[in-house]
């Protein structure tokens, strides 16, 4: 690890998005960075809402190169898949897609 980031495996994590449950967890991480908050990240394959590509991102020294992801959250009721008729998040969440080698536990993870 770094000096400035640090990666640890995470206990639950439940996070919900517009009233909705999207993930529940035991897989995810945290990520502690100097002069920011904790941050969790969590499996793609464990989020029950579409992403899809957001607007920007950038590199980041210590993790690697990023991206904002939109989420679109099921309509209520309806199977997790394709949301037409669910709500899109802008920007809710992000991914390293190409991480450094501290934070590749993390690459493809997502960050809400």
């Amino acid at each position: 690890m770094t000096d400035h980031v640090r990666l640890e495996p995470a206990g639950r994590i439940r996070i919900r998005a517009a009233g909705q449950p999207i993930v529940d967890t035991t897989r995810g991480y945290v990520v502690h960075e100097v002069g920011l908050p904790d941050r969790y990240y969590v499996p793609r394959d464990e989020v029950r809402a579409e992403i899809a590509d957001g607007q920007g991102g950038a590199r980041c020294p210590w993790k690697g190169l990023w991206k904002h992801l939109d989420v679109i959250i099921p309509a209520a009721g309806s199977a997790a898949g394709p949301a037409t008729d669910g709500q899109r998040i802008g920007n809710a969440a992000w991914t390293y897609y190409e991480a450094t080698p501290t934070c590749a536990p993390i690459q493809d993870f997502i960050a809400f």
